[in-house]
């Protein structure tokens, strides 16, 4: 396989989180759950909350639009939502798996570009453009040039996603673009703010959630593989220990060590529901 045909492990993951989220938590979303109110995430209402993530999108839809594009679509839930409310929805998707979702999900109602965003070569405008946690993977001059190049005349751009915050120590959390970059770059465009909702408080539980999950669940189960890896194949497991210590020692630091928590979350990260007007 060539490295341009090498399938990335952000893709892989997303793949991995909809079979993860279907068995456990009875959701197909891949998003942050939303608790507006405080409440302690847990597998019963996680589907709830992520149901009030996505209505946070769908209230930020003009009543007149009648085409969207649901960019990083998912596995389809949103998209379906959303169809199911009287607007055309096409969807893009880098993932054939997540695609035949979004397909099972819509039928002919909708066009599954299957494809990174910044590779859409496109004659057609829509009336809204939504990200919902997915701006995050796309480069921001090159998208927002595209999406005023896709919005129809005084169209919506919604953005639901999370941002880096500057802060002076190095943070474990990856992912998100830097807050006051995107900003900037934005103010280089058409593109009017109307609404910018910091809902970092009600989405971070999420993460506490995510970390429990590796705390009671993932660091037993290391732990138990390791001890009888040792016990078994000393030699080859110590060779191996050795040979990916700095790897192994990430994926601790990241997934075992409890740091990565919701109080981390607030601190190095900024959550908003954005949306904006093409001039």
């Amino acid at each position: 396989m060539s490295k341009n045909n090498k399938i990335q492990s952000k893709i892989i993951g997303l793949d991995m989180g909809l079979s993860f989220g279907k068995f456990f938590l009875d959701s197909e979303d891949l998003h942050f759950g939303y608790w507006p109110n405080g409440e302690t995430p847990t597998s019963k209402n996680f589907a709830w909350a992520q149901e009030n993530h996505s209505n946070l999108i769908i209230n930020e839809i003009p009543k007149d639009a009648k085409n969207i594009l649901d960019v990083g679509s998912g596995s389809g839930n949103l998209a379906l939502k959303i169809n199911n409310l009287g607007y055309a929805v096409d969807c893009v998707i880098p993932s054939t798996y997540l695609a035949e979702s979004v397909k099972n999900k819509l039928g002919e109602k909708s066009t599954i570009h299957i494809c990174k965003f910044e590779d859409m070569e496109l004659n057609c405008k829509y009336d809204t453009i939504i990200f919902s946690e997915s701006f995050q993977y796309v480069n921001i001059h090159s998208s927002l040039a595209l999406i005023e190049k896709l919005l129809s005349p005084g169209g919506t751009l919604i953005i639901c996603d999370f941002f880096q915050l500057d802060v002076n120590e190095p943070s474990l959390m990856g992912g998100g673009h830097n807050w006051c970059a995107f900003l900037q770059a934005v103010e280089n465009t058409s593109l009017i703010n109307l609404i910018n909702n910091d809902i970092t408080v009600g989405t971070a539980p999420t993460i506490d959630y995510l970390n429990r999950f590796c705390q009671e669940v993932l660091k037993p189960i290391s732990s138990m593989t390791g001890e009888y890896l040792l016990s078994n194949y000393p030699k080859i497991t110590k060779f191996l220990l050795w040979r990916f210590k700095k790897r192994l020692q990430k994926i601790n630091n990241r997934y075992l060590s409890g740091d990565v928590n919701g109080k981390s979350f607030k601190k190095f990260k900024t959550y908003r529901l954005l949306t904006y007007k093409i001039n």
